[in-house]
């Protein structure tokens, strides 16, 4: 309409932002997610760390699914070999239904059972299979109950030869991914049948806040002293020194993602805004 060409446009342009005349800044969501993420890598010493937009608790999670995916790509597109662990939870599930492309320098080796004290599993929520399916990769299944139902069985599943070579597997893992779970009524953990409703309202008064691979723990992210703990089968990831990332996110996950750094269960993250935000000011 002024009958300017594009060059002298792109010349007062330059000479009207070196005069602070003009400024260039980028305001979308996705810049500021990017701040938060370098910011909590800063505060908690993360190593890997992914932050999303948030919009409606459906979006939001299938955000973080994807954010999550981002990092799974991240390590299986290597054509190295290499052992990953896997734990359970919707937000695994929705990023692993995200893979289109075959790993099969990949192994996988799952975290936590999805088996009960009766020998029944629920078929939903075998990520770790599910992983293996979609990357055409050897599959390690956990050889034990979630939780044993006495000591001396706990013993008993703990110290055979084949849970023993898992758990070795587990322990060569160069990258874990896992869920954290709230603790109270609509926690899988408690509609999935693993713990009675007399067993979350103890958990609740000996102040256990969520769990990470079926340990409970407080808000300093210590285990909490129970019974239950006593029973968990499941691999301490705390053994580890690889990259262990967790995606979570939502309101009412908050305290239990905030113990989870606290206690150094986790040393990536992939969360909504909101819930960096939040964490960002603990």
């Amino acid at each position: 309409q002024l009958g300017t060409s594009r060059p002298v446009v792109q010349r007062l342009l330059a000479a009207a932002k070196e005069e602070g005349i003009v400024s260039i800044g980028l305001n979308h969501p996705v810049a500021s997610c990017l701040n938060y993420a370098q910011m909590l890598k800063e505060k908690y010493g993360l190593i890997e760390c992914n932050v999303v937009p948030a919009f409606t608790s459906d979006m939001t999670l299938d955000s973080v699914s994807f954010g999550c995916y981002q990092l799974m790509e991240k390590y299986l597109r290597s054509d190295n070999e290499k052992v990953i662990g896997i734990g359970s939870g919707l937000t695994l599930k929705k990023t692993i239904r995200r893979i289109d492309f075959d790993s099969p320098n990949t192994r996988c080796v799952a975290l936590i059972s999805a088996m009960d004290a009766d020998g029944k599993c629920n078929y939903y929520d075998d990520v770790p299979l599910l992983l293996a399916s979609k990357i055409q990769a050897n599959y390690y299944q956990w050889p034990a109950p979630r939780y044993a139902q006495t000591s001396l069985e706990h013993q008993m599943w703990c110290s055979n030869r084949l849970f023993n070579n898992v758990s070795n597997v587990a322990l060569q893992a160069d990258v874990i991914f896992v869920g954290i779970g709230a603790l109270n009524q609509e926690s899988p953990i408690f509609k999935d049948g693993f713990i009675t409703f007399e067993q979350l309202e103890m958990l609740t008064r000996q102040g256990a806040i969520g769990e990470v691979l079926g340990r409970f723990i407080d808000a300093n992210g210590d285990v909490v002293e129970s019974d239950i703990n006593n029973l968990i089968t499941s691999y301490d990831i705390r053994h580890s020194d690889c990259p262990r990332i967790a995606a979570a996110c939502g309101e009412d996950k908050r305290p239990a993602i905030f113990s989870a750094l606290k206690g150094k269960w986790i040393n990536g993250l992939v969360t909504d805004e909101h819930t960096a935000r939040w964490l960002l000011t603990r």
